[in-house]
C-alpha cells in the first residue's frame, strides 16, 4: 500500500514549531516507524522554496522513514501566474485555508491517478499520541474508505513546556489528555455546555467526565485518512466536507469515538480566535438552530457519536455522560425538523440555507462558501 502524505507550511517560525513538536511526534515509535513497516509513505510538503532551508536538517529522520517530496508555491500554476503570486496579493486572514484547499485538491488527484491506496491530510500543528497512525492504518484495512478524528486542541503557552522533549520517545494518549485538560485553548474551553461565555460557533458541544477527561459531539471531525471514490473537490475546508464528499456512503465512514485508540492534538497560540464573539447560553433552540444554519443533514453522522477524551475514570461515569449527551443531541434533531417544517419560503436566504442542509453534501454552504457569497445573497 502506499499513501500519499499532504502538509502545506511556510515560514521559519511554523517550520521550526512543525519540526519540534508535529513531526517529533510523528516519529515517535508508534506511529511513523511502526506504519512504515507495512506501508510505503510519500510526504508532499508544499511550501515556498525560501522555506525549504529551515526543514534542514529537521527533516531527515523522516527521509529515513518515507519519500519525502517539497512542492514549490511558485512552482504551482494558479490562474495565469503561480500560486505564490496569487499569496502575495490575499486577504491574510484566508490565506492559508485557500492555500491548503487548492494544494490538497492537487494532491488528491495526483494521488488517485497515480495508483495511491489514500492519501494522509496533516496539519502542520498536529500532535499525535504514540500508536495513532497503525491504529489509522488498522480502521483502513478493516474497510473505512475515510477514518475522520476530532482534534483537542492544546494551549500553546500552557502546553509547549510539557510536551517539550517528551514526543520524541512517544506519549502516551491518556498523559497527552491530561497536558490537554491543563492546558486547553479557550477556544475548545468556550465550547463546554457549562462555560461562561458559551462558544458563540458551537462547532462541537463538549461534557465534562469528572476531573478525567471529557465527551465530545461534533460536526466537522478532520479527515486523516481517505481513499476518496467521487473525487477530492471540496469548496470550504477539508474539515467542512471532504470526507463526506469523498466518500458517498456512510458505512464507510469511520470516526474515532476514543483517545485510547487515536489521539491528535491541534496546538495554537492563546490569541487564536480570540475575537471570536461569545454566544448566548446553550439551549436545544440555540443549539439547533446552529446545526440547521451551519451543517448539512449527512454531519448528523458524526454529531451522533459521543468521542471520549479519556485521562481516566470509572466507565459507570463515561456511559451516564454518553447517555446524557445522546438525549440533547436526539432533541436538536428533532428541534431541526420542527424549524424546517415551519420554514418559510418568501426568503431567498432561507432558501439557499435550506437547501444547504436539506441537499447533497455538494450543496452545503460552509463558512469559506458563505463568505464568497456575501453581498450576493439577500438579507
Amino acid at each position: 500500500m502506499r499513501f500519499d502524505v499532504f502538509l502545506t507550511l511556510w515560514g521559519e517560525a511554523y517550520v521550526n514549531k512543525y519540526l519540534e513538536f508535529s513531526l517529533a511526534s510523528q516519529l515517535s515509535p508508534g506511529n511513523i516507524p511502526a506504519a512504515a513497516e507495512d506501508a510505503e509513505l510519500v510526504f508532499h510538503i508544499f511550501t515556498d522554496r525560501d522555506s525549504e532551508a529551515y526543514f534542514h536538517p529537521g527533516i531527515d529522520p523522516l527521509r529515513a522513514l518515507a519519500e519525502v517530496r517539497f512542492r514549490y508555491f511558485e512552482d504551482t500554476p494558479y490562474r495565469g501566474g503561480s500560486l505564490a503570486e496569487a499569496m502575495n496579493n490575499s486577504d491574510p486572514s484566508i490565506l492559508k485555508h485557500n492555500v491548503q484547499r487548492l494544494t490538497s485538491r492537487i494532491l488528491i488527484e495526483e494521488a488517485m491517478a497515480g495508483g495511491a491506496s489514500g492519501v494522509i491530510l496533516l496539519d502542520s500543528d498536529f500532535i499525535f499520541s504514540d500508536g495513532s497512525w497503525p491504529a489509522m492504518m488498522a480502521r483502513f484495512k478493516d474497510g473505512a474508505a475515510a477514518v475522520c478524528a476530532m482534534f483537542m486542541r492544546l494551549e500553546e503557552e500552557g502546553a509547549a513546556g510539557r510536551l517539550r522533549g517528551a514526543l520524541t520517545g512517544g506519549i502516551d494518549a491518556r498523559q497527552l489528555v491530561d497536558i490537554g485538560l491543563e492546558a486547553m485553548h479557550p477556544v475548545a474551553a468556550r465550547m463546554f455546555l457549562d462555560a461562561e461565555p458559551f462558544t458563540g460557533y458551537p462547532s462541537q458541544i463538549n461534557w465534562r467526565v469528572g476531573s478525567h477527561g471529557f465527551l465530545t459531539h461534533c460536526f466537522f471531525p478532520h479527515p486523516l485518512l481517505v481513499a476518496p471514490q467521487t473525487g477530492g473537490n471540496y469548496s470550504g475546508t477539508m474539515d467542512y466536507e471532504f470526507a463526506l464528499r469523498a466518500v458517498p456512503g456512510d458505512a464507510a465512514v469511520h470516526l474515532i469515538r476514543s483517545s485510547d485508540e487515536l489521539l491528535v492534538c491541534k496546538m495554537s497560540a492563546r490569541a487564536y480566535l480570540a475575537d471570536l464573539p461569545p454566544g448566548p447560553a446553550p439551549t436545544v433552540g440555540s443549539l439547533a438552530g446552529f446545526a440547521l444554519n451551519n451543517s448539512n443533514q449527512r454531519h448528523r453522522l458524526f454529531m451522533a457519536q459521543p468521542i471520549r477524551f479519556q485521562a481516566g475514570g470509572d466507565e459507570t461515569e463515561w456511559l451516564a455522560a454518553e447517555e446524557g449527551a445522546a438525549k440533547l443531541i436526539e432533541a436538536i434533531y428533532k428541534t431541526v425538523e420542527l424549524m424546517v417544517a415551519n420554514a418559510g419560503s418568501e426568503n431567498a436566504e432561507t432558501l439557499v440555507r435550506l437547501k444547504s442542509y436539506l441537499g447533497p453534501i455538494e450543496d452545503f454552504m460552509s463558512p469559506q462558501t458563505r463568505a464568497r457569497l456575501k453581498g450576493w445573497l439577500p438579507g
